[in-house]
């Protein structure tokens, strides 16, 4: 169709030009001695048209000619882009399915083209990690290290692949530098809070866990984990000095001091190192606000004075939580420390009824045999060793194994 119509066009045209050349007249005339040229005047016009346009074609023959050489060149370069596309988005693609190799031999092609380059030595580096050649990696790193634009990306990418690997001083020292940049990089602080956990730098983990918990970039279970964890251990680093233990507990958030774990922890700590009275306080407050069985159980072996004070504070806790175990447990072994035989026994009794626990067995045997019943302790410190055989055998298969840990512990008269 389309073809039909310039046919039918250039019939048109040639036609008019037909019919305007029979019309014009006139000559021209070239005189050239001993020459003379006569030409019409419509002949003369057309050959100057077909000269104009002989001189562009030609004309622009020449320039494509000349410009040959770039246009191959440009060409390469945009081949080579779409190349270096094509290889970066499998070098992503295999490293994202697990095909480390891959992708690093795809990122290695990548970098044909330079705006490609940093961008595919990340991926490079990435991959050289997941295939434990720290070297390959490192030198991936210093690449695109290279590229100022992804100077962020190197060094959050840097830290996270260092940290996984335990290089903890290059991996603190890409955090601090991306940190001292201004602003507060979310990803660049969990990284740091892991490497602050492996370098045991308890200060800078509660810093970095309020601030990430500020930002709710961090999930509250795991919070409390971390807080947990650096708050005990800044603790157990002053065991030993029973003053400074004291202190340091003190300078606990109380929110955070009534959390059963942590109350539980920093009790065992100060009874360990003689404070009992601040052991039962911690213990009492934290019991306050939130009922644990294993809180009770160590009240129970707070050395604190005077034990009626307890007994009666443990009576009150009765009143609310009647029946419970661990609490009958614990009023029977404050009554046998105060000698108030018939009361701890009646205490222990109504425990056992309640959960026939070894550490209540445990506590029976040896009233009985504080009290000359030689034939009964024996029979209770039998069914206590077997019951805590049998937790310990329904303990083995537990992930980490933290079942007696947390438990009732033995428990002294």
């Amino acid at each position: 169709m389309k073809a039909l119509f310039w046919g039918l066009l250039l019939a048109l045209v040639a036609s008019a030009l037909a019919l305007l050349g029979a019309t014009v007249g006139g000559n021209v005339v070239f005189l050239v001695p001993p020459y003379r040229i006569d030409l019409s005047l419509f002949l003369f016009l057309l050959l100057a048209a077909a000269a104009a346009v002989s001189i562009y074609w030609l004309a622009w023959a020449l320039i494509r000619i000349d410009d040959f050489p770039t246009r191959v060149a440009l060409y390469r370069k945009r081949r080579a882009e779409v190349g270096s596309q094509r290889a970066l988005r499998d070098a992503l693609r295999t490293l994202l399915e697990g095909r480390f190799a891959r992708a690093e031999r795809a990122a290695r092609a990548a970098q044909v083209a330079p705006e490609n380059a940093g961008l595919a030595a990340l991926l490079g580096a990435r991959a050289a990690h997941r295939l434990q050649q720290p070297v390959r990696r490192d030198a991936w790193l210093d690449q695109a290290d290279a590229d100022p634009a992804l100077a962020t990306a190197t060094l959050v990418s840097g830290a996270e692949m260092w940290s996984e690997s335990r290089d903890n001083e290059r991996a603190l020292a890409a955090v601090e530098h991306l940190q001292a940049a201004g602003g507060r990089h979310i990803h660049a602080m969990r990284i740091a809070l892991n490497l602050n956990v492996q370098a045991q730098r308890w200060d800078e983990v509660l810093k970095t866990v309020r601030l990430l918990e500020n930002r709710t970039a961090l999930h509250p279970v795991l919070a409390a984990k971390y807080k947990l964890l650096a708050i005990r251990e800044r603790l157990i680093v002053r065991r030993h000095d029973a003053a400074a233990l004291e202190t340091a507990w003190q300078k606990i958030p109380g929110g955070d001091r009534r959390t059963p774990e942590l109350a539980l922890q920093g009790a065992r700590l100060l009874n360990l190192a003689g404070r009992g009275r601040a052991a039962a306080n911690a213990l009492e407050a934290a019991l306050e606000s939130q009922w644990d069985p294993r809180l009770v159980d160590e009240y129970a072996r707070a050395q604190a004075l005077p034990v009626r004070e307890r007994i009666e504070r443990a009576e009150k806790w009765l009143q609310a939580h009647p029946n419970d175990p661990a609490l009958l447990r614990c009023l029977g072994l404050l009554c046998a420390r105060e000698q108030l035989w018939g009361k701890a026994r009646s205490y222990l009794q109504d425990s056992l009824r309640g959960d026939p626990h070894p550490a209540t067995l445990l506590a029976m045997a040896r009233l009985a045999e504080t009290l000359g019943e030689e034939p009964e302790a024996a029979r209770q410190y039998r069914e206590a060793a077997l019951g805590f055989a049998r937790l310990a055998a329904d303990d083995l298969p537990s992930a980490g194994g933290n079942s007696l840990r947390d438990g009732p512990r033995e428990m002294s008269l």
